[in-house]
């Protein structure tokens, strides 16, 4: 249409033939936004070759010392669209003397460049979008180079691009200071994945260190990642050799893969989070005032149905183990972390009418809380886990359905009476192997006095709102009948 026509100018100035090269001099301006000029020579009948050129985009034209470079200063800037538009000129391999023939002219070297530099309010590339992007990059030999400065990644990135071989897109290797992923971005990861069901045939192998990452308003510390694409027995396989997550609160070192198989994808992580502040950790993840300091480890083995990056609950199954000391619950409502809800037993209190005013009137505090679990289609399962503590020892032995967001637990408290058993009660509750019913049997045969001063519930139903009953325990059984005195 007219309306989207501009005006082209374009200026040849020919230099004179010196020892049967020839030189010239070319211009280059499409309306008042883009300029471009080269530097090219010749011998004989051989075809042009740009000995320098450059493009301009509301900038002059840059006049490189030697290569071509591309100056813009965009609002907005695909360069997933520009790499494409240049190798479907340059040919699939992407070299300047492979495109169009030689009596062509090779047209690509006028516009693959080697040198790239400007300043983008959106920046798309590797589908991905950037905001606020100052940018200074080369390119050589199939290996990008640059050191960027935006609103959501700073820092030097190398892009080796792929020669063939299975190797997805190459290898990404980053070294940044910040690397953020907004919430507007999450999207945009999630169907990436999910367009790539060939687990990472498209996605680049990385080696990524950001020493501040931040998922959405989530700031996790420094970051390493080192992932890679191979080629397994069971389907095609995106190899996680090293996730690590590091900041004051704790550390999260984990390694797994992510393999598709006839479109349908499983991914599976193993992990040890050593923790520093429990709080303070929850806090950072999006679940304030939960729990007050707490430190110790947790550990595990799981595996879900799906992309690393949408954990899904029905289908998550593995392992965990979980220790940690000195911390307290707090009687806040903990929000989204309705299972600490739980486990904090805020309710019992009012709904049993018991007097566990010392137990639970400032929140629950613990000396330790350990447990091993076992986690199948989204449903945990525990029979040990135990909270010790000066006011009382609690024990929980069951089941939580994550995904319904129910349970059906059994819970023990054994309030501290200070008679003296306090060193029993401890003991057994620290040691990580035995259930809940061995610990009552041995506890009640070493101090029987301990039985009636036991309570036992049974917590069911939804995470919000739980049904709490209160089992009595079973009487003592009777003393063997002594036999009667035979009569004479």
């Amino acid at each position: 249409p007219q309306a989207d026509s501009l005006p082209l100018h374009f200026v040849l100035l020919g230099e004179p033939t010196v020892g049967g090269v020839a030189r010239d001099d070319i211009r280059v301006a499409l309306g008042e936004g883009v300029a471009a000029r080269y530097l090219r020579e010749k011998t004989g009948r051989a075809p042009w070759t740009v000995l320098r050129g450059g493009i301009g985009v509301n900038v002059p034209a840059p006049e490189p010392d030697s290569g071509m470079m591309i100056h813009v200063n965009m609002r907005a800037l695909n360069a997933d669209g520009w790499i494409a538009a240049g190798k479907a000129i340059a040919g699939e391999s992407g070299d300047a003397s492979g495109g169009a023939g030689a009596g062509a002219g090779d047209f690509a070297q006028y516009v693959m460049p080697t040198l790239i530099g400007g300043r983008v309010g959106e920046l798309t590339i590797g589908e991905r979008r950037l905001a606020d992007v100052v940018l200074g990059a080369t390119h050589l030999r199939d290996t990008w180079q640059a050191n960027l400065h935006s609103r959501h990644a700073s820092g030097y990135v190398t892009w080796a691009e792929s020669s063939g071989g299975g190797q997805g897109m190459g290898k990404v290797t980053a070294r940044l200071a910040s690397l953020v992923i907004p919430e507007s971005s999450e999207a945009e990861v999630k169907n990436l994945l999910e367009s790539n069901r060939g687990a990472g045939a498209t996605i680049p192998a990385l080696d990524i260190v950001a020493e501040q990452f931040q998922l959405a308003d989530k700031r996790l510390g420094r970051l390493e990642l080192q992932a890679n694409n191979v080629q397994a027995l069971a389907g095609r396989e995106w190899r996680i050799n090293r996730l690590s997550l590091e900041n004051p609160d704790g550390q999260l070192k984990a390694n797994g893969r992510w393999l598709t198989k006839d479109g349908r994808s499983n991914t599976s992580l193993n992990f040890i989070l050593d923790i520093d502040d429990a709080g303070k950790l929850l806090e950072r993840l999006g679940f304030p005032e939960t729990l007050r300091r707490g430190k110790g480890k947790m550990s595990g083995d799981i595996s879900w149905s799906g992309l690393p990056y949408d954990l899904d609950i029905p289908s998550l199954s593995g392992q965990i183990e979980m220790n940690v000391e000195s911390g307290q619950f707090l009687k806040q409502d903990p929000g989204a972390a309705k299972l600490l809800g739980v486990l904090s037993l805020q309710a019992l209190p009012r709904l049993l009418k018991l007097d566990f005013h010392d137990v639970f009137s400032e929140g629950l505090a613990f000396d330790g809380i350990s447990a091993n679990a076992m986690i199948q289609r989204g449903v945990l399962r525990t029979d040990n886990l135990k909270m010790h503590g000066v006011a009382a020892t609690i024990l929980m032995d069951g089941s939580a359905d994550i995904a319904h967001e129910t349970t059906n637990l059994r819970v023990v408290v054994i309030p501290e009476f200070n008679l003296g058993t306090g060193p029993l009660v401890y003991g057994l509750a620290v040691n990580p192997i035995i259930g809940i019913g061995s610990y009552l049997a041995q506890l009640f045969l070493r101090a029987p006095v301990m039985k009636a001063l036991t309570y036992q519930m049974h917590i069911s139903g939804p995470w919000k709102s739980p049904t709490i009953t209160k089992i009595d325990n079973p009487p003592p059984a009777p003393l063997p009948a002594r036999p009667k005195a035979k009569k004479e």
